[in-house]
């Protein structure tokens, strides 16, 4: 996997064939996809248009006004949300669908970065419109949604 900041392929997690993102897992993965690409969905003014394709609206307005309150500097977020890192090296990449409820869901990311094992857990809520992220919760406790919210 190169150097810092190099993010690893996700084109092998996606199901072949798969055009709608019906599993909380497709969801993740596209967004991870997305993410490495040059239309990032978290970077701001992209995050407006794209974001509410992964996002579950009360994290989804949290994190636009953030990106807006911060006018293109650090806002509250000061790493990557998706690798809990500033500086990252990514390998061992792998989607987990864990044990849900109805209604509701969580998909763990786990991968190594620079040979750390690392879990994201990644709080899904289900819509009319199909899963969406509720929360992404870190190791240390912390999450998106009180990170955004604090």
């Amino acid at each position: 996997m190169g150097g810092i900041g190099q993010k690893p392929r996700y084109d092998s997690v996606l199901q072949p064939g798969s055009s709608n993102l019906d599993t909380g897992k497709e969801l993740v993965a596209q967004l991870y996809k997305e993410h490495s690409g040059k239309s990032d969905p978290l970077q701001y003014p992209a995050s407006k248009k794209r974001l509410p394709n992964y996002f579950y609206k009360p994290l989804l307005d949290l994190y636009l006004k953030d990106q807006e309150a911060s006018k293109g500097e650090v806002g509250k977020i000061d790493f990557d949300p998706l690798y809990n890192a500033q500086d990252f090296e990514i390998s061992d990449f792998n989607l987990v669908v864990l044990p849900n409820k109805k209604g509701s869901g969580y998909v763990a990311a786990r991968f190594k970065n620079m040979g750390v094992d690392q879990e994201i857990i990644f709080a899904l809520q289900r819509t009319k419109m199909g899963w969406r992220i509720a929360d992404i919760q870190y190791k240390d406790g912390r999450s998106l949604w009180k990170i955004l919210k604090g």
